[in-house]
């Protein structure tokens, strides 16, 4: 029995999900050091479901849609702002703050999806300033992303979060055409070689009957409409149709083990309610 002045011990707080973790923290640095500055912010921008105090010149200066919003609003001196529907959420427009501010962050395959669709959403154009945010997610796709099979689906993978944005900036299209040029140019190459190889001598015993290129783990990862446009591109291009067999083949059992995957793990939370 329980003594008169013993509490009940409150239960155990749930454990919050890593990312939403990594999120909270960086968003926390960030805040940190826009509090360090001398200026005291004038302005809350709320996205998301978090709450952002910033300054008003370092946006409205890069942001042609935050600029916008704060003078067509009834109260110019207004300190709140909300903008719904940012592609990317809260996670991409830490990055828009960031580069509005000069705080440096690492451009990579994983996020200029969302840099790129979050730029074009809130208007950073040359319009406001040289060198934005739209033109510079530009330069690093042609130039890096676009430039490797395996980066270009990553990419494709995530502009797939990012609808309709995405298909908006030709982002998905521009990802389609990269990833069916190179798989169909690595083919190329790799049954030329394959040929060659005959020629000198291996019998057609030594090599197996269906042989699946690198690339085609790839694109397991992708959502099966996005997958069969990027079959279409490849047939488009000359990549013959028998040879999409053992692509289709993988990509259909990688589906199957993940949607059996997902049954079990929804089967088995079912069981513990």
């Amino acid at each position: 029995m329980l003594g008169a002045h013993q509490e009940t011990p409150p239960p155990p707080s749930s454990p919050i999900p890593r990312k939403e973790h990594l999120l909270s923290t960086a968003m926390k640095r960030t805040s940190e050091w826009i509090y360090s500055q001398e200026v005291p912010s004038d302005i809350d921008v709320k996205v998301g479901g978090s709450s952002f105090p910033l300054h008003k010149y370092p946006l409205v200066s890069k942001c042609g849609y935050i600029r916008k919003m704060v003078s067509e609003v009834n109260h110019p001196n207004t300190s709140a702002i909300e903008i719904p529907d940012v592609p990317g959420g809260a996670e991409a427009f830490e990055l828009v703050m960031k580069y509005c501010y000069g705080i440096n962050f690492e451009i990579t395959a994983e996020n200029i999806a969302m840099l790129r669709c979050v730029a074009e959403y809130l208007e950073m154009t040359e319009d406001y300033t040289v060198g934005n945010l739209v033109s510079r997610a530009e330069a690093y796709l042609e130039e890096v992303a676009l430039q490797s099979l395996s980066a270009a689906v990553t990419v494709l993978h995530k502009s797939e979060e990012l609808l309709p944005v995405s298909e908006k900036v030709k982002l998905v299209s521009r990802c389609i055409d990269a990833v069916a040029y190179m798989a169909c140019n690595d083919s190329q190459l790799r049954s030329s070689s394959r040929t060659d190889n005959y020629q000198e001598g291996f019998s057609s015993s030594s090599q197996p009957n269906a042989i699946v290129d690198w690339w085609a783990e790839e694109l397991t990862v992708l959502r099966i409409d996005t997958f069969q446009r990027v079959l279409m591109a490849m047939k488009a291009r000359g990549f013959k149709q028998y040879d999409l067999g053992p692509v289709i083949m993988l990509y259909a059992q990688k589906s199957l083990r993940g949607h059996l995957r997902q049954r079990k793990e929804e089967h088995g939370t079912k069981g513990r309610a």
